[in-house]
């Protein structure tokens, strides 16, 4: 055990002498500088950093002292946040409980220096808490650990060979290994690598340890004694050159390696050269580990000076040890440890009450991102609403003032239209109504112009033109009433109206018109029978329908009349049979367009005017009607 962890001081004592303190604070003159910088500097980083640097000083020599630099130097960084200097401090503590042979602590502490750094991305210093793991694991005993540490320390110097911690990896390596015969590739491998690294700073701690391990590999194929020498050679020219230590590390490697393989190698020669080393460089633990085995030889020779030396290191040390504690307060380690770990629980409920207070600001902080999203959008939709609705509502406007302009443009083209079919059927009338009797009477006027002595002819002449010029009067008579039923101004003033005797007058006016030819005219109309209507209206209508039956018919028609009356309706019905032209002629009298036609349109336009309607009908192939209502 007292083995191993002498290896593990040795690789720490290696990774110092990188940095470039170990020798310095070796040296007694560097601990005074150290006390002298320390009571200049003020509450801050590099006073930590000094702090811890006088703890690793006394690692050595006084762990109370070590210990109790260490605990103030965490206090600070604490207080101060300072993540470096606490990594420092805890890598430290790890060293105090090594030597207390508390390698279990000494592990945590070098866990939480490795925490520490993985956050910082500090690569040089995980490097070297790996190195450190390492070491403590194999100083416990646990070599699967170690093994395991030491490969990830070494590709991790491997990536960054300027990193100081690579080197002391491979020297650590060659350390454990030079001398196993299943290491002897991987020794020879580290051997390469530390010799190339090495090459460019000759005379440097590495270099010297490079050469110290190619040494003794070659110990066995070359004489012990020139192997001897050359090992003497490099720590005296080491010693020469101001590094004690590498002088020490060849022949404490003599003293531990190669005495135990079965070389005559003079052993009590080898410690007084260490224990004169350890002295120089104020390694306490060596000098101790070696006055021992010294004081136990020369004793029974009475070697008194030899003797006084070693009881005067032995009195001088523990004198040391007496002045410090005297100086340092009292520290009870167990209790501090207690103290810290209460306080790291304590530290982690705070961050642990500090995360679930910034997971709530976080949360209100997204309930008010969401509440102001949530509002954005609503005053978004507020305003697509508000632009909808008007948009909508102008729409409608504009569809209500488009529809009222379409009304008025289609109502000014019915008008128009009116107005057009008002002068066509004005001047159809005129065309066709007037035309018959005119050209009577005008072709009349030219038999009398050429005279005749038959006054039988003549009579009857006279009494045509008499009634072509009673019918003009009365179709004239018709298309002026119909033509002031198209004003705008017209209004109809209904009468009553007694329907047997203005049949009777037709009747008898037909009668005296035809003379013998009259056709035969039968009527079945109630006594009484009166209507609301504009009786010159309504007279025209009906002299109108008889003479077009009797058109149709001819001298020998029949034709029957009949009235009927219900709820408050009556039913005009005129039939004629039979007719003498054809059923392809009688639909042309429902066609207004038709010129000849034309009459029967006023006829259908005075019943409208009067609220009544007018149809024609052909029930049988030889009879038609004509039926209003009114």
């Amino acid at each position: 055990m007292i083995k191993d962890h002498l290896k593990y001081l040795h690789g720490i004592l290696l990774l110092m002498a990188l940095t470039g303190s170990m020798t310095a604070l070796a040296q007694t003159d560097n601990f005074r500088q150290l006390h002298e910088k320390l009571q200049q500097e003020k509450d801050s980083a590099k006073y930590v950093k000094l702090l811890n640097s006088l703890s690793f000083y006394h690692h050595r020599n006084n762990l109370d002292s070590c210990f109790w630099y260490a605990t103030k130097a965490l206090e600070i960084a604490l207080r101060r946040q300072d993540e470096k200097g606490k990594s420092y401090a805890y890598t430290n503590f790890a060293l105090f409980y090594t030597k207390k042979r508390n390698l279990k602590l000494a592990i945590i502490y070098n866990y939480r220096a490795l925490e520490i750094d993985y956050a910082l991305s500090d690569s040089a210093n995980i490097s070297i808490d790996l190195s450190n793991l390492a070491l403590a694991y194999r100083a416990e005993g646990n070599l699967g650990k170690a093994q395991e540490y030491e490969q990830r320390s070494l590709q991790l110097g491997s990536k960054y060979p300027e990193l100081g911690d690579y080197k002391v990896d491979l020297i650590n390596y060659l350390e454990y290994y030079w001398n196993n015969p299943a290491k002897i590739d991987s020794v020879k491998w580290a051997l390469r690598e530390l010799h190339t690294i090495s090459s460019k700073k000759p005379y440097s701690m590495e270099w010297y340890e490079s050469r110290i391990y190619e040494t003794l590999t070659s110990i066995k194929t070359k004489p012990f004694r020139q192997t001897e020498k050359q090992l003497k050679d490099l720590a005296a020219d080491a010693y020469r050159r101001g590094l004690p230590d590498e002088s020490l590390t060849a022949y404490v490697l003599m003293l531990r390696d190669v005495l135990p393989m079965g070389y005559d190698v003079d052993s009590i020669a080898y410690a007084e050269k260490i224990f004169l080393l350890a002295k120089e460089i104020g390694d306490d633990e060596v000098i101790m580990k070696m006055i021992p085995k010294l004081y136990k030889h020369y004793l029974p020779g009475k070697d008194w000076r030899r003797i006084a030396l070693y009881g005067a290191s032995i009195r001088q040390l523990a004198m040391f040890e007496q002045s410090e504690a005297g100086k340092l307060p009292v520290v009870d380690h167990i209790s501090y440890f207690l103290k810290e770990q209460e306080m790291q629980e304590l530290q982690i409920a705070s961050q642990l009450q500090q995360h679930a207070i910034e997971q709530s600001n976080l949360q209100r902080t997204s309930h008010r991102i969401l509440l102001i999203f949530l509002l954005a959008l609503l005053i978004l939709l507020l305003i697509f609403t508000t632009i909808y609705c008007f948009s909508y509502y102008a729409y409608r406007r504009h569809t209500r003032e488009l529809a009222a302009l379409n009304a008025d443009i289609t109502e000014k083209n019915i008008r128009l239209q009116a107005g057009d079919d008002f002068k066509n059927r004005l001047l159809s009338l005129i065309a066709h109504d007037f035309r018959a009797p005119i050209n009577d009477i005008l072709h009349t006027a030219r038999l009398w112009q050429r005279g005749t002595n038959n006054q039988r002819a003549m009579l009857n002449s006279i009494g045509r033109v008499e009634l072509d010029s009673r019918r003009t009067l009365d179709n004239f008579d018709g298309i002026l009433r119909w033509i002031k039923s198209q004003f705008s101004d017209f209004a109809y003033h209904p009468v009553p109206c007694d329907i047997n005797e203005m049949i009777a007058e037709i009747i008898a006016g037909i009668e005296a018109e035809a003379g013998n030819q009259s056709p035969r005219i039968t009527t079945s109309i109630p006594d009484a029978t009166v209507v609301a209507a504009d009786a010159e209206m309504l007279q025209f209508v009906h002299r109108t329908i008889l003479r077009q039956l009797i058109t149709l018919t001819g001298n020998n028609g029949t034709i029957d009349i009949q009235v009927q009356q219900h709820a408050g309706q009556t039913t005009f019905t005129a039939t004629g049979s039979p007719i003498a032209v054809t059923p392809p002629l009688l639909r042309l009298l429902d066609l207004p367009q038709q010129e000849d036609k034309l009459i029967l349109v006023t006829c259908k336009d005075f019943m409208n005017k009067m609220g009544g309607s007018l149809q024609v009908k052909s029930d049988k192939p030889d009879t038609f009607a004509f039926i209003y209502q009114l």
